[in-house]
């Protein structure tokens, strides 16, 4: 498999679910608004203002707007899901992956190219007034069936090949780095009243973070007892049946760089993999009280750069190797 096409497969995939959890991240932040509307206004900038601090976007969102803008819904909502001009928006994840697709389209079976072409074509003219036009759970629920509707594709038509792996890895580390910023958006909302934890309002607000990961029902049927801070962080940091725990995720990206480097005895051991399961491990063993009481903030801030670095990794052996050292394979 030349890495050209590993690379474009594992970018699409990233792009795709990407853009998945822009629109679970944006989800959540608005069921949280509408949760905390006694309290502070809609256009509160303490209300959208945390979602392009935790994307990571904010410098970018503040190149474009201007350090003295107003931090509005309006603003937010069409920086993370229209703005071309932010490489991370909803629209521009999925102008990639479509051009990806485009690129190794004779990689692809025709339902999959369709599928993903299909929805990019309809989602192209979209803007803010469509958004509010149909209502945020209405369309940021289109969004994500749409994303779901490619994977079940995908996973019907796609060789379990190379191919078919590097899609899995790009996948699932995208989806460990973004349930941790979807856990970082509750942080950056908790309560100004330390009395109000535990409240009901509070375990609303629970509740929203684990529906924006599909993970309501499942954590009921897991994890009996009070929906509370420990209990939720534990589910979503280490569940290891849960497909959108930080743990879960994990562990499947691990296991797709192993199926990539069963057939290549010379990749045995290498960074990725080594910092894959060394992740895998830290997560297993961690004290969640402990990490709440040291910073919950900062420990997730500490997984992302591992992730981080685990791409790094992953594109130093795959795809930017040199190629003096290169093994052919038969």
């Amino acid at each position: 498999m030349l890495s050209r096409v590993a690379n474009l497969v594992y970018w699409m995939a990233r792009y795709l679910e990407r853009a998945e959890n822009t629109a679970r991240i944006v989800d959540v932040n608005a069921q949280l608004v509408i949760d905390l509307q006694s309290r502070q206004a809609a256009d509160d900038p303490k209300s959208w203002e945390p979602l392009v601090y935790v994307t990571g976007d904010n410098e970018k969102f503040f190149e474009l707007h201007g350090k003295d803008v107003a931090v509005t819904e309006r603003a937010v909502i069409e920086f993370m899901l229209f703005d071309r001009k932010n490489p991370s928006s909803l629209m521009s994840c999925v102008a990639f992956a479509r051009e990806n697709a485009r690129c190794i389209r004779d990689q692809l079976s025709s339902e999959v190219w369709e599928t993903l072409n299909t929805f990019y074509l309809k989602l192209k003219s979209d803007d803010y007034s469509r958004y509010a036009q149909i209502g945020s759970i209405e369309y940021l629920s289109r969004i994500k069936a749409q994303i779901q509707l490619f994977y079940g594709v995908a996973d019907s038509m796609v060789p379990r090949t190379g191919l078919w792996w590097f899609f899995q890895l790009g996948r699932y580390l995208e989806r460990a780095d973004n349930t941790s910023r979807i856990l970082d958006v509750k942080y950056y909302m908790l309560l100004p009243d330390i009395h109000a934890v535990g409240s009901a309002l509070d375990m609303i607000q629970w509740a929203s973070v684990l529906r924006s990961c599909s993970g309501f029902e499942a954590f009921r049927r897991s994890r009996r007892g009070q929906l509370n801070l420990d209990r939720v962080v534990d589910y979503l940091l280490r569940d290891d049946e849960f497909p959108r725990s930080i743990l879960f995720s994990v562990n499947s990206a691990g296991q797709a760089l192993a199926q990539i480097t069963a057939d290549a005895p010379h990749l045995d051991g290498n960074a990725a993999c080594k910092l894959v399961t060394n992740l895998a491990a830290e997560l297993e063993m961690i004290d969640i009280p402990a990490v709440i009481a040291d910073g919950l903030h900062e420990f997730l801030d500490d997984v992302q750069n591992k992730i981080s670095d685990i791409h790094q990794a992953i594109q130093v052996t795959f795809v930017e190797y040199p190629t003096a050292g290169a093994k052919v394979l038969a």
